[in-house]
C-alpha cells in the first residue's frame, strides 16, 4: 500500500555551506519499503543528495535515532506521515545525511588491546548509542555510550579481562560516570541499554583491584561513608 509523506530533509555541505537548511519534499512510497529505500527515492531526484549506506546506516527521524532498515510502515504508524529527517549528530555533518563517524571509530581503540578483531562488527552496531548522548557535544574525551555498551557485551564474554575493560571505562572525565539516560532518544528504544550502565557501573565498584581516587570517592559513596 502507498502513502503519501509530507519530508523535511535536512541538507548540508561542509565544503560549501555555512549554515543547514531543510528542504521540503513531499513523496508516495509504498509502505512495505524501507527507509532505506525511502533515501534512495529522495535522491533519484536530489542527484547531490548524500546519506549513510550498510549495514548500520542510521538517520534521526523526528527526533529519534533509528537504523534505516525499518519499514515505512512502522515509521507511519509512530511518527505519522509528517517527518523531519536529519543525520545523528547535525554538528558531525559532512553531506546532508552523511556525517563523519571518526570519533566513533577511534573509541573502539580503547579496547582493542582487550577483544578480538571480529568484535569491531558488534561495536559498529551501537552507533545509535554513542550518538544519541548529548555528552558527546559537550565533553570531547567522552567515551560514549557506545563504547560501554559494547563493554558490558566484552564483559561477559571474556571475563578474565574484565578488570581491564572496567579501568578504561571509569575515568572520571571521559567515563560512564558522565552516561545520561537516552532510552527514550532511540526507536525502537532499547530497553536493556540502562541495566548495562548500572551493572558496569556497580561491578566497578566491586571490582577493589581498580585503583583510582574518583572510583573509591564513588564506592564510599555508594556505602554511605
Amino acid at each position: 500500500m502507498e502513502c503519501k509523506l509530507v519530508l523535511e530533509v535536512f541538507r548540508f555541505d561542509c565544503k560549501t555551506d555555512y549554515l543547514p537548511y531543510y528542504k521540503k519534499i513531499v513523496l508516495k512510497i509504498d509502505t512495505q519499503k524501507t527507509v532505506a529505500d525511502l533515501l534512495a527515492v529522495i535522491k533519484d531526484d536530489e542527484k547531490s543528495f548524500e546519506y549513510p549506506t550498510g549495514k548500520n546506516a542510521a538517520i534521526k527521524i523526528n527526533g529519534k535515532l533509528l537504523f534505516t532498515t525499518q519499514k515505512i510502515e512502522d515509521i507511519k504508524e509512530v511518527f505519522g506521515k509528517e517527518l523531519q529527517l536529519d543525520p545523528l549528530n547535525s554538528k558531525r555533518a559532512e553531506k546532508d545525511l552523511r556525517i563523519n563517524e571518526e570519533d566513533f571509530d577511534a573509541r573502539f581503540d580503547l579496547l582493542d588491546a582487550f577483544v578480538d578483531a571480529n568484535d569491531k562488527k558488534l561495536y559498529k552496531s551501537y552507533i545509535r548509542e554513542h550518538y544519541a548522548s548529548p555528552i558527546i557535544n559537550m565533553e570531547d574525551d567522552f567515551i560514549g555510550d557506545g563504547l560501554f555498551a559494547f563493554a558490558y557485551d566484552m564483559v561477559i564474554k571474556y571475563p578474565q579481562r574484565k578488570t581491564k575493560i572496567l579501568e578504561t571505562i571509569s575515568k572520571r572525565d571521559s567515563g560512564i560516570w558522565l552516561h545520561v539516560n537516552t532510552s527514550n532518544k532511540l526507536y525502537p528504544q532499547d530497553t536493556q541499554l540502562e541495566s548495562k550502565m548500572v551493572y558496569l557501573k556497580n561491578a566497578i565498584l566491586n571490582d577493589e583491584s581498580i585503583t583510582d581516587d574518583f572510583v573509591d570517592a564513588q564506592r564510599n559513596l555508594s556505602r554511605g561513608m
